[in-house]
């Protein structure tokens, strides 16, 4: 779930269940961000109580990360599977794509903003997944939403959703998507990078003994996630500008 400022003040949360053999894990964290300031993560593996989901509220509260945030739907949801074999499926559902959020803190933080909320459900290990490398973004103004996943691999796929509706003819890059042969164009430009690196080392470094639980190939996964202006053009006209969250993943 996420929550972009107007002026682009970033927080970012994660909550999540890891069942795999004997190994149960409670996994929660969040990432703030700041131009001036830069980026602050903070993690959790206590019991997690996951979102409260109503028709058209999520809420989320953690004492252990201080923080307490709502998010209020604008848009219907969005659900799709985005891949299924014998050993397991891949399943999103894309609970807002467009809302207003709200976020508090302990520290005496106050955020407002657009914000985002999705839910993954995956049944395959992470070092078996058909992909080698993953976009994935999401773009939000007050009249428009852009999101995407594009997957590179032996499974390759590319999903892009414009306002709620499945857009044909899409391409992905890190910079740009466009849409309907070029005649829809998301830019992306004055991107900075929130996080970067092997995924051990940022977003699962508190998971003690990771090392030692995984292949050493699911290890190597690397990221870089990036905020970024985006301008909409239809027909080179500009249609709408917003701020942008996205990210790319190369896997082993």
């Amino acid at each position: 779930m996420d929550c972009v400022s107007h002026r682009g003040d970033i927080f970012i949360g994660y909550a999540a269940s890891l069942r795999w053999r004997r190994l149960s894990i409670d996994y929660s964290s969040t990432l703030k961000y700041q131009s001036c300031n830069g980026a602050k993560a903070k993690s959790s593996l206590q019991k997690i109580h996951f979102p409260k989901i109503t028709d058209s509220a999520f809420q989320w509260s953690s004492k252990d990360l201080g923080i307490n945030g709502i998010w209020k739907a604008t848009v219907p949801p969005i659900e799709q599977l985005l891949y299924a074999s014998d050993i397991g499926c891949i399943d999103w559902q894309c609970l807002q794509p467009h809302a207003k959020a709200e976020i508090l803190t302990t520290d005496g933080n106050h955020l407002q903003g657009l914000g985002y909320v999705e839910h993954i459900s995956i049944s395959i290990p992470p070092w078996k997944l058909p992909i080698a490398e993953l976009r994935w973004g999401r773009f939000l103004s007050n009249t428009h939403s852009l999101i995407w996943i594009n997957w590179q691999g032996n499974h390759p796929l590319t999903l892009v959703f414009y306002n709620g509706v499945q857009a044909k003819d899409a391409i992905v890059t890190d910079h740009e998507v466009s849409l309907d042969g070029g005649k829809i164009v998301l830019s992306l430009s004055d991107s900075e990078v929130i996080r970067e690196g092997p995924l051990v080392k940022t977003a699962l470094a508190v998971i003690p003994g990771i090392r030692k639980l995984f292949p050493a190939q699911s290890l190597r996964t690397y990221e870089c996630k990036w905020r970024s202006r985006g301008i909409l053009k239809d027909r080179q006209e500009v249609i709408s500008e917003g701020w942008a969250i996205h990210e790319v993943v190369r896997f082993g």
